[in-house]
Parts: structure tokens; C-alpha cells; sequence
């Protein structure tokens, strides 16, 4: 029998920005390409915008918190800590909203859009499995047993 090449499935490395998004857990990570653009501007939290008409959300990065931000996680490289490999956020309630499909681990091709300053990410029709969740509006709240507003 004669040998034959093995083809990887997937890119170990990209140098183009990618977003994987996790099976069940909904963890949207960004690969090294995109995260160094966020860690470059010192990002700390994004908000996250729906297109329901086109299947496509935004991630756009904050200077200040927001109740309605999302907090970013960086991964380093554990023999140069001053190396970013990803950077990655929980989009679970955000994904649950839009009614996505996080049955199975996806990753797509995400653009800098430097108009809006945020990543666009385009979702195929098929990965939205219903009718989205409504808002519902929240006025005060309470975090950790305290009023929001005392």
C-alpha cells in the first residue's frame, strides 16, 4: 500500500480574523489575528449588535462598561506571556436571542468594518433555528444581593 498525504480539516494558524463559536457552551473566541487588534487597543469589554434581516452581528469593542457589554478574555502564550493566541467572550444569552443553532462548534470569517470600528461576522441562514428572543426591558436590578441604584 502506497502512503498518502493527511490533509488537515481545519487551519492550526489563520492570519485572517476568525470567530469559533463553542458547541453548547456558546463561547465565541476570536483567533490571534483578531484578538491582537483588540489587545492593541487595550480592549476590555464589546457589545454585540443583531442584523436579523441579514444574519449577521457585530462585535463592537467599548472604552467604558456598559450593563449590556460583554466582558473579553485574553489567552497568552504560556512560554511569552506578552503573546496573545485568542481572546474570547461568553455570547450564550446573545446566541440564545438570535435563536443560533449551538449544537456544534462553527468558526467563520469575520472583517474589520473601520467606518463602525467594530467586526462583522456573517451567519449562515441555517444556523438560526427560530424565531428570535424578545427583549424584555430591565429597569434597575439587583448584582450580588445589591440595589443597582443604591
Amino acid at each position: 500500500m502506497a502512503f498518502e498525504i493527511y490533509a488537515k480539516e481545519r487551519q492550526s494558524k489563520s492570519t485572517t480574523p476568525m470567530l469559533s463559536i463553542s458547541a453548547k457552551l456558546g463561547r465565541c473566541t476570536l483567533n490571534r489575528a483578531a484578538a491582537e487588534m483588540f489587545d492593541k487597543d487595550a480592549v476590555q469589554t464589546v457589545l454585540l449588535l443583531w442584523d436579523a434581516d441579514a444574519y449577521r452581528f457585530a462585535i463592537r469593542p467599548i472604552a467604558k462598561r456598559d450593563p449590556r457589554s460583554f466582558n473579553v478574555r485574553y489567552a497568552r502564550d504560556p512560554k511569552d506571556k506578552k503573546t496573545i493566541t485568542s481572546a474570547a467572550f461568553s455570547g450564550v444569552l446573545f446566541l440564545k436571542h438570535i435563536g443560533y443553532d449551538i449544537s456544534e462548534t462553527k468558526s467563520y470569517p469575520i472583517q474589520w468594518v473601520a467606518e463602525q470600528a467594530h467586526f462583522e461576522v456573517q451567519l449562515p441562514a441555517e444556523r438560526i433555528l427560530g424565531q428570535q428572543q424578545p427583549l424584555v426591558a430591565v429597569e434597575g436590578g439587583k448584582r450580588h444581593g445589591k440595589s443597582a441604584t443604591g
